[in-house]
């Protein structure tokens, strides 16, 4: 049974939200500012760490190269073409001649001995321009190899040049990193300090509600806009801050918790009356109806049986842990109810919280 006010409780949601909506309007503006960070110094890039004139150069020949292979493969393709013409022509020629020379083989007639030379002559300087073509077409595939050749070591320079820029342009990344790191470090740490101090001092205040705004604007400001920051040297920075982070929640979870059970252990002791005064009302009607002892936070059984077969199973009125009183009888109409109960829920008497068992 939830015992807090209505007006109580839609007060804590609108608190929760009224939070929320300062915390969104605080990361906005610290967005804005953490914007800015990155631009405080000239963003640098690679192309900074290129000895450009050399670069320039080897680019200037790479393109004339490259124009040259394009012309030199338009000449080919004209050369292979005058080729193949020279070589259609000296086939036709040879097999007209073959022909005519079977002709001449039926006749027998030697007034075409002058007319063999010639023709044969005439296939001679074909067979001369079809050797000749070729000879072109070799000499520019010869070239476009050594042109082509000239282009690799060309590009392998530019390669050479470029890969140069990498070590200091790497160094001066780093740098860069860092300082952009440290920039921001230096805007979130006071809100992280801040935040602490609020978490420390302030818990209990009617201000609270604001102070937690503040909070949640410091923890997405080092989650968001710090944590991705981190630079990372092979991982080891970012590694190193994550293991510090788990081993400060780890020492200050243990410290609370056995704080806690210290607490407990030397709550057990005092009397039940001034436990009591220590518990809220709120929180003490709650956990006796989740079934959790208020005093020593152990889970209890509302029934036990009774000894004997067939016998019903009796009240639990006390704590089998810490003998805390749960559950009393008021003392008007002797109605069991909670033992935290202010007014009888029968009855509607002050209960006077005497703590006195029900089964009394």
């Amino acid at each position: 049974m939830k015992a807090v006010r209505r007006p109580l409780f839609w007060y804590s949601l609108a608190m929760w939200l009224l939070s929320i909506v300062i915390a969104a309007l605080l990361i906005q503006l610290g967005g804005l500012i953490m914007s800015d960070v990155p631009t405080a110094g000239k963003r640098i890039a690679k192309s900074e760490f290129v000895n450009s004139t050399q670069l320039e150069a080897t680019e200037t020949e790479i393109e004339t190269l490259k124009d040259a292979l394009r012309n030199n493969k338009n000449d080919i393709e004209d050369a292979r073409f005058l080729l193949n013409s020279s070589t259609l022509d000296y086939q036709n020629q040879r097999a007209n001649f073959e022909n005519w020379i079977k002709t001449r083989s039926a006749t027998e007639s030697s007034n075409q001995n002058a007319q063999v030379i010639e023709r044969v002559e005439a296939i001679e300087l074909l067979k001369l321009e079809e050797r000749k073509a070729q000879r072109t077409v070799e000499a520019l595939e010869q070239e476009a190899v050594k042109t082509n050749r000239a282009l690799q070591d060309l590009q392998s320079q530019r390669s050479q040049i470029l890969n140069d820029a990498n070590a200091p342009y790497e160094k001066a990344r780093k740098f860069e990193v860092l300082k952009v790191f440290m920039l921001r470090l230096a805007l979130t740490l006071p809100l992280l300090l801040i935040s602490g101090w609020m978490i420390l001092k302030k818990r209990g205040s009617s201000y609270w509600p604001i102070y937690r705004s503040f909070i949640l604007f410091s923890l997405f400001a080092f989650f968001v806009e710090l944590v991705p920051y981190l630079p990372s040297y092979g991982g080891y920075v970012r590694y190193i801050v994550g293991i510090l982070l788990a081993l400060l929640f780890a020492h200050f979870s243990i410290k609370a918790m056995t704080r806690y059970l210290q607490n407990k252990k030397n709550e057990e002791k005092r009397p039940e009356t001034e436990k009591r005064k220590l518990i809220e009302y709120e929180t003490a009607v709650k956990k006796i109806s989740d079934g959790v002892c208020p005093s020593c936070d152990r889970q209890f059984s509302a029934k036990k049986p009774r000894k004997g077969e067939g016998q019903p199973e009796t009240n639990v009125d006390f704590c089998v842990h810490c003998g805390f009183c749960l559950f009393s009888k008021c003392t008007n109409c002797g109605e069991r109810e909670n033992s935290f109960y202010k007014f009888c829920g029968a009855c509607g008497v002050p209960s006077g919280n005497e703590a006195t068992p029900a089964d009394v």
